[in-house]
């Protein structure tokens, strides 16, 4: 008996290999690539062309900018793509209720969630009052003590800290606002998110950048004014390339 059983075991084991290893020329129905309907309501047809589609690489080298963004006009941008694509009401509670007041807090640095820079004040007293232009329901800045962060990360999630849901609370708001930067080498990311208040649950969210400029340079820096000792971005640029613009990394 162990002389028939045990071949029959080793070519199991080599056919289950050798299927690991092989790529599926045609997926089964009940994969994505196939174009089958996911439970989310979500499929493509592209077949395995797809993943060519998710790396969209920039045509312009990387550069220092010499120019800035127009912050107010880029927040209310950024807003009005965060309330469109608000997670809406569906019979769940974990949606945005916009009939309820909202919160924000300060934009923060996503490597430090305790300090913030003259930017992210002014990032988020911008995003703050395009909100309050798109509606008419109250945006309440959320003040917290010295030490205080709105969002904390636990175990792979950013949750509402308990200080801010304390104060949530008390104003019976739904969402709060919270936003964070990342300095690259030539821009600045932002990330802006309405967190549920009572679910945790992130109902709406978007992303944008600003070129790194000299005006977002001395924001980041601290630097209020011009100055000979305080080098700027821009007399930053024209020291390594000698003519003041756009200097290659």
């Amino acid at each position: 008996m162990n002389k028939i059983a045990f071949p029959t075991v080793a070519l199991l084991g080599l056919a289950a290999l050798t299927g690991c290893h092989t790529w599926e020329a045609v997926p089964y129905n009940t994969m994505w690539e196939s174009g089958e309907t996911s439970a989310a309501n979500w499929k493509t047809n592209a077949g395995p062309k797809a993943l060519d589609k998710i790396t969209v690489l920039e045509r312009t080298a990387t550069v220092q900018p010499d120019y800035d963004a127009d912050y107010v006009r880029t927040c209310y941008n950024a807003i009005s793509n965060l309330l469109a694509t608000a997670r809406p009401d569906m019979g769940q509670n974990d949606a945005f209720d916009s009939r309820l007041p909202v919160l924000y807090a300060t934009t923060v640095d996503l490597n430090d969630y305790v300090s913030t820079t003259n930017f992210g004040r002014l990032v988020s007293e911008s995003l703050a009052t395009a909100l309050t232009q798109h509606w008419r329901n109250k945006v309440i800045k959320m003040t917290l003590r010295q030490g205080q962060v709105p969002i904390v990360p636990r175990q792979g999630e950013f949750l509402l800290s308990r200080e801010a849901q304390e104060v949530a609370s008390d104003y019976n708001a739904g969402a709060v606002m919270v936003s964070t930067y990342t300095v690259a080498l030539d821009k600045v990311y932002i990330n802006v998110e309405l967190i549920n208040v009572n679910h945790n649950a992130v109902v709406a969210s978007t992303m944008f950048w600003v070129p790194l400029g000299p005006r977002t340079y001395a924001l980041l820096n601290g630097q209020k004014f011009p100055s000979t000792t305080v080098d700027s971005a821009v007399s930053y640029t024209r020291k390594t390339t000698g003519r003041g613009g756009n200097r290659p990394y």
